[in-house]
């Protein structure tokens, strides 16, 4: 494992990878009524937390993983996109959903209905700065062209 070949990309995507799964165990939205406080993390969020969290490792495995190990050899295109495009669309998912769960006022605590919005904490904050650093370092891999091997040395073909 050669750390020397990540560039700033793969390390904005695997720092974004690796924050958004410890803020996933933090508190995202919380009550304190009558001395009395109630949280919950990101792990109670099927759709919002742990497919996110998902989604990021999936951006991890297509764009870092080939160029940690050199005994991974991954298919340079995924359906009708590239690695890179794929990365990006998976870090992107995982953007939007983090972003519908800052703008969706959650009232549940666990699986009890509150009547009461509850207050965003600082968990929720720290997973959407994860997620747009992840999504960030996806877009700017794609725009550099590289390839798991490094940067294409060939001229692109003509149509």
């Amino acid at each position: 494992m050669d750390l020397s070949k990540l560039n700033t990309n793969d390390w904005l995507i695997s720092g974004g990878a690796i924050a958004f799964l410890i803020s996933i165990f933090l508190p995202w939205y919380g009550i304190d009524e009558f001395g009395v406080e109630f949280n919950n993390s990101g792990s109670e969020y099927l759709l919002t937390g742990w497919l996110p969290l998902a989604l990021l490792i999936i951006a991890f495995v297509l764009v870092v993983l080939p160029k940690l190990s050199d005994g991974i050899n991954l298919p340079e295109e995924v359906g009708p996109l590239s690695r890179a495009q794929a990365a990006l669309a998976a870090a992107g998912a995982a953007a939007v959903l983090v972003v519908l769960r800052l703008i969706i006022p959650s009232d549940n605590i666990g699986s009890v209905d509150a009547d009461v919005d509850l207050s965003r904490k600082y968990g929720l904050f720290l997973a959407l700065l994860a997620v747009i650093a992840a999504a960030a370092g996806a877009f700017l891999n794609m725009q550099s062209g590289e390839d798991a091997a490094g940067p294409s040395s060939a001229p692109p073909t003509p149509f």
